[in-house]
């Protein structure tokens, strides 16, 4: 059995994606500088898939001069393990069709996986890493993610410069990746490799919660 140590920066594709059910609550009467929305983060997975059922809600806020500030808190995740997180969107006129369900499995072997999300809500428009980069290019960096406690809670605050999130604070979905199936504190390959590549295994990257609006 190949495991992928929990601290391994990995290298990847460029849509990282994800799905689900979500909420959303704008608030009401933002600043005219500070524009802030407030959604709930809902399982992406059906709920026959181990430890999937996970939950959260998220707030982002679009700052001046070009900066986003996101919040992301979460329970029910795989302890002491990193969990990729990203905003998602969809650029141009395009119809961002928010966050999959489990129907999304268009390929009948149980899971949403992260390929399979991409249609729905977009690429990746920012990286919420905790430190250095936050584009596209850093979307499976995980030794730069937030590690989710021993209980499986997850805390995230970081303020950073993107002209495209901040530009659509209003829009974006905002994805949690990787679930422990087997409860052995890896992510290993007994379910097979990610959707991205053969070389990292699929409970590494798959998306568990997802939450935001569609345009």
């Amino acid at each position: 059995m190949r495991k992928i140590p929990a601290t391994l920066a990995l290298v990847a594709a460029g849509s990282f994606a994800m799905a689900g059910t979500a909420s959303a609550a704008h608030d009401d009467n933002p600043s005219p500088k500070v524009a802030s929305y407030s959604y709930g983060l809902s399982p992406v997975q059906a709920e026959s898939v181990p430890n999937s059922q996970a939950s959260g809600s998220t707030r982002v806020k679009a700052l001046p001069n070009g900066k986003v500030q996101v919040k992301v808190k979460a329970s029910g995740l795989a302890p002491n393990l990193p969990h990729a997180m990203h905003l998602h969107g969809v650029p141009g006129d395009a119809p961002d069709l928010g966050c999959p369900g489990p129907a999304a499995d268009t390929d009948g072997d149980g899971f949403v996986t992260t390929l399979e999300g991409v249609p729905f809500y977009g690429g990746i428009v920012a990286s919420l890493t905790t430190t250095g980069d936050t584009t596209p290019g850093s979307a499976l960096a995980l030794d730069r993610f937030p590690v989710a406690d021993a209980a499986g809670n997850l805390s995230y605050s970081r303020t950073f410069r993107s002209e495209a999130a901040s530009a659509d604070a209003g829009t974006v979905q905002v994805v949690v990746h990787g679930i422990d199936f087997n409860s052995n504190g890896e992510y290993d390959f007994d379910a097979g490799p990610s959707s991205l590549t053969d070389a990292f295994p699929l409970e590494g990257t798959i998306p568990v919660l997802c939450g935001g609006i569609a345009n």
